[in-house]
């Protein structure tokens, strides 16, 4: 895991340990981690600055985690290697006959999916032998992630569904652990679906059973940072996101989770864009880019060529994100939804307006504004028209502005803009109507609307 390794190999002990002992509390070290430093993915220097003897003489977890890893090396260089090697194989064979589980997993979820959502919990607590095995709580989280951005009611459901089957068998491989995933997965699908304070709950009852039970799975551990930083960044807490996602980055490069590593990389680059770093965001989505590879999950590299795209722009780059988006047309078009072409579009309009040719901006900005009202996404038309009036105030078209400021808040109240936002249209309008707009207050209600996306009080959108 070469790639994995170097992204840490320059980052200060001191840093490190700010980054993974923050709220130590819910982290504990593990094999995974001394294994990296073992085999020289991740420093030694990084290993000191954990200040390993306090935290074992606190945490009786990272204790057994370090004697377990001490019982690995003394196996290695022993004749009890060979018996090691009998025992892995012996365990191939178990996972061979294990796949038997898998399918009755899968039939079990197919049967709950068919059932309407309120008789499936019914019929997994009436039920005798079945619907108890780790494999189905797994398919279900993996069900529930994969409903999380569209449909946040139904990812909630099925994380609950998740720790319904998990509580029928506490005593199930990884009980612990899938059930701080589900916790974590629950408070992700109220984040989306704007209930920010239940979010917070279910995610601070995720890391206190991480701290009183030892989860120690990289994987996991990863997960639920990921998560919790979404959780930091939609509420502009963007260093606080920034850690975690560096953490989850960390934690699934230990296991070579190279699609996770990279999706935790291209978040992290669009937290550094919101808060105001362009520069950062670039090299962290250039790293996972890098990371995924040309032949890495379709929809991992179309996020990530657009936000490094959106990220040169912001950081005034304009013909590198012209070149890119021109390089990278084939693979958007692979992608054949609305949502991506209108932003495409909305980012052409961008890259127009950067090198002057502002015709073309008016018209990418149109184009764009009323893809989104025919869409019914009123909060991006919102936006898109504000960039629009302030490509028009720039030529001094005050009747345009005038006009374009008519035409807003009568189609706005329609569509999903909030009260707090239809405010500042109605206020953009009369200031419009009186002539008295000006480039810098058009700046700041464009500023306005794109961050009250992200307050919990004010978010019309997931």
């Amino acid at each position: 895991m070469p790639a994995t390794g170097s992204i840490w190999r320059d980052v200060s002990p001191a840093r490190f340990f700010v980054i993974l002992s923050r709220d130590m509390d819910d982290i504990h070290i593990s094999r995974e981690l001394l294994r990296a430093v073992d085999d020289g993915r991740v420093p030694m220097n990084i290993l000191d600055a954990i200040k390993t003897e306090h935290l074992l003489s606190r945490c009786p977890h990272c204790r057994a985690e370090v004697q377990a890893y001490k019982a690995e090396c003394q196996a290695r260089s022993s004749a009890l290697s060979r018996l090691l090697q009998t025992m892995s194989a012996l365990l191939g064979r178990l996972v061979a006959l294990g796949s038997g589980e898998s399918h009755r997993a899968e039939r079990d979820l197919r049967e709950l999916l068919l059932l309407p959502q309120e008789e499936r919990i019914r019929r997994i607590e009436h039920a005798r032998s079945r619907f108890r095995s780790p494999a189905l709580v797994r398919l279900l989280l993996e069900e529930s992630r994969r409903h999380a951005s569209l449909q946040p009611a139904t990812s909630f459901h099925l994380a609950e569904l998740a720790e319904t089957v998990a509580h029928r068998n506490p005593g199930m491989s990884g009980y612990f652990d899938l059930l701080a995933l589900g916790k974590a997965q629950m408070a992700n699908a109220c984040r989306v679906g704007n209930d920010r304070r239940r979010a917070k709950e279910l995610f601070a009852v995720a890391r206190q059973i991480m701290a009183d039970h030892g989860v120690t799975d990289p994987e996991v551990v990863g997960r639920v940072d990921e998560l919790m930083a979404s959780l930091y960044k939609d509420q502009r807490q963007f260093q606080d996101a920034e850690r975690l996602l560096q953490r989850a980055a960390l934690q699934f490069g230990l296991i070579g989770a190279t699609e996770d590593t990279a999706r935790a990389l291209i978040i992290l680059g669009g937290s550094y864009c919101a808060g105001g770093s362009p520069d950062r965001a670039i090299e962290a989505t250039r790293s996972a880019l890098t990371l995924l590879g040309p032949e890495g999950n379709l929809r991992l590299q179309v996020a990530g060529h657009y936000n490094l795209a959106l990220q040169l722009v912001e950081a005034g780059r304009f013909t590198e994100a012209s070149t890119l988006l021109e390089e990278d047309a084939a693979l958007f078009d692979r992608v054949q939804e609305d949502w991506l072409q209108l932003r495409l579009l909305w980012l052409q309009g961008d890259i127009a307006a950067g090198q002057g040719d502002l015709a073309l901006a008016e018209q990418a900005y149109l184009e764009t504004r009323d893809g989104f009202v025919a869409q019914g996404n009123g909060y991006d038309a919102a936006i898109v028209s504000l960039d629009l009036a302030i490509l028009y105030l720039r030529q001094g078209r005050t009747i345009d502005v005038r006009r374009l400021a008519e035409e807003m808040v009568p189609v706005f109240q329609t569509q999903d803009v909030h009260r707090e936002a239809l405010a500042a249209l109605a206020l953009f309008q009369e200031t419009a109507r009186q002539d008295q707009l000006t480039l810098d207050k058009a700046l700041q209600v464009a500023a306005f609307l794109r961050e009250a996306r992200n307050e919990p009080a004010l978010a019309a959108l997931g």
